[in-house]
């Protein structure tokens, strides 16, 4: 090879010939007509082929008769390897024939060596030619890609020409529609119509795109099999060169599947799942509602089924969950004209009289009363009665939701506490004043103790059913009263939770569970949160930033949640899960089995472990039914993943049964009573 390189931009150009002066002659007739060249000569097939890997040529200058090859054969390499390159045949002589020849196998010319002065022109030609063929080549795969994308497009894709009538469709559309290209080529796509959408719509959307703007919108269509789905659709006009529309393309997505994924989210923040009412959260809007948006006052009546507990016990959750369901469908039917149901949690329900009187919201309250009464519920061959209490509360503008529910509570309590299936109306009276009037001393010695820092962390060792070592600790809540008494947690929290205190005690108790790993960080901690702390956002973020700061290694915390709140707000268990385990954080679900779905709920809760309740425990040994629940709890909390814990172990046998049934842990009086935090 011989290589004379030159300053500035050169033409690569690669000459096979196999005479050098030939080929000097040739360098020379370019550069003088200011073409800069850099040229590499080579003779033989071996050299040719390397120097059109290596190289990289612009452009191919052959000779045509060559000893042992030919230009011809060096013409069938460069057009198998480098489809585009431009290839020039010089030769000192080529017959007519051979010439064509040369042409039709791919040369971009041939030049005669007399004639060497038509070389430049020649080489700009052919240079201009492999522009134009790598553009064209270019905007084919260009054109290709773009059809191909248009094609694989999830978004139906409609073109019409300016009249609406139908050119083409991609795949997808065929997909929503179920109307193959083929069957709607040449008609317009108001076949589509579904005739939900006003004629004024329709003139709106054409009155945009005829004067060049662009249309977005909802609308409900018809596919071919005659059902409904929504769609969001964008029609843009398509314009020439000199700015006449002649097109329209229409970009339609299927919001039927989104739009109900979207449903099922809401449905799940606001209604209960087990009976489609709508849940606490909701009845809480809606109390402010009535007093707040419409200035009205009414009656709100408590409803909660007497001893639901024991038809649970001795039938399972499932009879449970049916039996639920139909006091719901009973309810709703009996409903007067405005009222509204609820599902409060549990088995209770909650009934909002928007515009009844005390006097008047008595008499629903006693013929929903008569319509559980009436019910007679069998289950694996066994028939219940079924009775409820109610308590009423009047709604007024002067009182928060919470205070009315309190009140209604009270209400209701003092219906349980006279027998059971009636109802009592907390008005002014002095029986439910004095009630609240309970209630309202505890929330105000929550307040002091608060206040005065007289609230305490006990703790219980969770321990493995294995080693019979202890892993975990469960941190419990204790108050210390005026006297330095200690004040177990069901006297006082009630009051906290109807007046709203929780968010603070559980903000106490987070920041004391902090404080306590970090002085001995090989520890690790459950602590309790309450349902309505679920919905309070700011204690979220409260609470994430003081994980966030500790620095504490993963699963040293796990927040424990009841089963009664969590089924009540998932969507805030949810919220809390996912912020606080990105965290470290561990969730665990207290009271397993008393919120009765269970299993139906628990594979959609974003928890790692299970806490069996004690009610299903204590007596394992001596109660069958409880031994095969807890056995079933087991089975399904592990086959969603979840670790078992079981409360209220009190017992050798007891805890020999959990560990047979396969339950990792067990808590209770049999390895140990609570103990002051700081000190176990």
């Amino acid at each position: 090879m011989t290589a004379a390189p030159v300053e500035g931009p050169p033409l690569r150009v690669l000459l096979l010939e196999d005479v050098q002066t030939d080929a000097e002659l040739e360098v020379r007739e370019l550069r003088r007509a200011g073409i800069p060249v850099e040229w590499t000569r080579v003779e033989t097939e071996a050299a040719f082929r390397e120097a059109l890997a290596v190289l990289d040529p612009d452009i191919v200058l052959a000779d045509f008769s060559l000893p042992g090859w030919n230009g011809l054969a060096a013409l069938g390499v460069v057009r198998s390897e480098r489809p585009d390159l431009p290839f020039i045949v010089v030769t000192g002589a080529l017959d007519e024939e051979t010439a064509a020849d040369c042409i039709k196998r791919g040369a971009d010319d041939y030049v005669l060596k007399e004639r060497l002065s038509r070389l430049p022109h020649a080489v700009r030609t052919a240079r201009e030619a492999w522009a134009t063929r790598v553009a064209r080549r270019r905007a084919e795969e260009e054109l290709r890609l773009r059809n191909s994308a248009l094609e694989a497009a999830a978004d139906g894709i409609l073109l019409t020409d300016v009249d609406g009538r139908i050119v083409w469709t991609n795949p997808a559309f065929t997909q929503i529609t179920g109307w193959p290209l083929e069957e709607i080529l040449g008609r317009k796509p108001d076949v589509l119509k579904s005739g939900l959408q006003r004629d004024a719509f329709y003139r709106q959307m054409w009155e945009t795109i005829l004067a060049g703007g662009v249309w977005r919108g909802e609308l409900y269509n018809r596919r071919k099999d005659g059902s409904i789905y929504l769609e969001e659709m964008t029609i843009t006009p398509v314009p020439s060169e000199e700015g006449v529309i002649t097109h329209f393309v229409a970009i339609k997505e299927d919001l039927t599947s989104r739009r109900r994924q979207e449903d099922l989210i809401r449905s799940l923040a606001t209604r209960d799942p087990l009976t489609g009412l709508p849940n606490q959260a909701m009845l809480r809007e809606d109390i402010e509602r009535a007093v707040t948006v419409s200035g009205a006052s009414g009656t709100l009546v408590m409803l909660d089924l007497d001893r639901f507990a024991l038809l649970n016990d001795a039938l399972g959750h499932p009879a449970g969950d049916r039996l639920l369901i139909e006091v719901a469908e009973r309810l709703s039917l009996d409903l007067p004209r405005g009222g509204m149901l609820y599902r409060f949690g549990g088995d209770e329900f909650v009934i909002l009289l928007p515009e009844s009187s005390l006097e008047e919201a008595g008499q629903v309250a006693e013929r929903l009363r008569r319509t559980v009464d009436g019910i007679r519920f069998a289950a694996d061959g066994v028939v219940f009665d079924v009775s409820a209490s109610l308590g009423l509360a009047p709604v007024e503008a002067a009182r928060s939701p919470s205070a009315t529910l309190s009140l209604a509570d009270a209400a209701l309590r003092m219906a349980k506490e006279a027998g059971r299936n009636r109802w009592v109306a907390c008005g002014d009276d002095t029986a439910g004043r004095r009630a609240i009037d309970d209630l309202g001393r505890w929330a105000a010695q929550v307040k002091d103790a608060i206040r005065e820092g007289r609230f305490r962390l006990f703790a219980q060792g969770i321990v493995s059913l294995e080693t019979g070592e202890s892993h975990h600790e469960e941190v419990l809540l204790r108050m210390i009263d005026a006297e330095g008494g200690v004040v177990a947690p069901g006297a006082f929290l009630p009051a906290a939770e109807r007046f709203g205190l929780m968010p603070a005690l559980d903000r106490w108790v987070v920041s004391k569970a902090i404080e306590l790993l970090r002085s001995r960080p090989e520890r690790r901690l459950f602590v309790n949160l309450s349902g309505t702390s679920l919905g309070d956002q700011a204690l979220l973020t409260e609470v994430e930033a003081l994980v966030g700061a500790s620095g504490l290694p993963g699963g040293a915390l796990t927040i424990e949640i009841t089963e009664t709140a969590a089924i009540a707000d998932i969507a805030g268990l949810q919220r809390w899960a996912r912020r606080l385990k990105e965290a470290g954080c561990g969730f665990a679900l207290d009271d397993f089995g008393t919120g009765f779905s269970s299993f139906a709920y628990l594979q959609s809760l974003p928890v790692d472990l299970v806490k069996i309740d004690g009610s299903f425990v204590r007596d394992l040994d001596t109660n069958a039914t409880n031994r095969a629940l807890a056995g079933a709890m087991v089975t399904v909390a592990h086959a969603l993943g979840k670790t078992v814990v079981a409360e209220m172990v009190e017992r050798a046998p007891v805890a020999a049964i959990l560990k047979e049934l396969g339950a990792e842990y067990g808590q209770g009086w049999y390895w140990g009573k609570p103990e002051p935090a700081e000190a176990a």
